[in-house]
């Protein structure tokens, strides 16, 4: 993992994929698997060139003594744009999963010229009901850390994943795996970074009016990647972004929750290929309304 130093900070990132890469894309997180979402989108079909940055304040990047005044979520999109900037790339794809995706809303809005496209998995700004600086289940995990609390790490965990049929005992066994990995990962984290609480994104919206008028300003190609089982981001959200933001895209998973990066990598990556070959120009165009058609009952 190589080191990237941008004006404060350090930040450690890995790359996937070819240099001559037709796509050039970013992703900012807490930390990456190495071997899924969006690791995989450098490998055949797509083939993209993958930057996958650890946000400041875990792992090997600089850890700040305090949280930064702008916020966590504003301070990791101007790292993205920073990083960008020092090594030379103009314009990128930002996608990234929960979190990460937060991260990207706010360079839509703070950064837009730099983004070809933005890719939110499980990510669109949460429902507004009463608190709005940071997610309950998040508020939830950060106290039952910090009290050793196994048992309620783990239930807000598989609150995350969502639910299960009776009849999917083998994914059944691969989720509580998951989750296994997720409660360690959780219980054995640096205490500076346990205390990070990124909140939502746009904490000013305090109703969900507010946040649509928000959503309505971003003007870049945006495709939401939603789970209807997510048991903290709800499809309801998804289908709010993809009403507000111009030109959007949203793909609902009907059997999927919060942990689909982990899941179904693959299906993600087909999405993500589909939705820029459209703006590339590459996929098949929508067909037009016409009176012909109308005639012979198509559109």
């Amino acid at each position: 993992m190589p080191l990237q130093k941008i004006d404060d900070a350090d930040l450690w990132y890995d790359e996937y994929g070819p240099d001559d890469a037709p796509e050039t894309v970013l992703s900012c997180a807490m930390g990456f698997s190495g071997t899924g979402y969006p690791e995989i989108l450098a490998e055949p079909p797509t083939g993209y060139k993958v930057h996958t940055i650890v946000a400041r304040g875990f792992g090997r990047s600089t850890h700040p003594q305090a949280p930064p005044p702008e916020g966590w979520l504003t301070r990791w999109a101007d790292d993205v744009v920073a990083f960008a900037d020092a090594k030379g790339i103009d314009r990128f794809v930002y996608t990234g999963a929960s979190h990460s995706a937060g991260i990207g809303w706010y360079i839509a809005v703070r950064h837009p010229d730099r983004l070809k496209a933005f890719v939110s998995v499980v990510g669109t700004p949460h429902d507004r009901f009463g608190v709005t600086d940071s997610s309950e289940g998040r508020r939830e995990v950060i106290r039952a850390r910090l009290a050793g609390d196994t048992t309620a790490v783990r239930a807000q965990l598989e609150k995350l994943g969502g639910w299960l049929h009776e009849d999917e005992t083998e994914r059944r066994r691969e989720r509580d795996k998951l989750i296994d990995a997720a409660v360690a990962t959780t219980m054995t984290r640096d205490e500076d970074e346990s205390r990070i609480n990124q909140g939502m994104p746009f904490p000013e919206a305090k109703t969900n009016d507010e946040l649509a008028a928000v959503l309505r300003t971003i003007r870049v190609p945006t495709l939401m990647l939603a789970g209807m089982r997510d048991g903290i981001v709800s499809p309801e959200s998804a289908l709010r972004g993809v009403v507000n933001v111009r030109d959007s895209k949203a793909v609902l998973f009907e059997s999927e929750g919060h942990f689909m990066a982990q899941e179904i990598p693959e299906r993600l990556a087909r999405e993500v290929r589909m939705f820029l070959d459209e703006i590339n120009g590459t996929a098949e165009p929508r067909p037009r309304f016409s009176r012909e058609n109308e005639k012979v009952g198509t559109i």
